[in-house]
């Protein structure tokens, strides 16, 4: 029933492995998705009502 939860290198090793040894096109599928979330949670900000958070805004830098 509980599936064992896999170790970072094991999900690092199994991306790399799913486009074919190209840790560049890794990496680029990962800054894709980034650019996909963060736009995910800026339209998530702008529905969210002021109170439902309590004035928290999710940062989308860490800068």
């Amino acid at each position: 029933m509980n599936e064992p939860e896999l170790k970072h290198d094991d999900e690092v090793e199994q991306l790399i492995a799913e486009h074919g040894g190209d840790v560049q096109a890794v990496i680029a599928k990962l800054m894709d998705e980034r650019s996909f979330l963060i736009k995910e949670l800026e339209y998530a900000s702008l529905a969210m009502g002021f109170g439902y958070a309590r004035g928290w805004k999710p940062k989308l830098s860490r800068h």
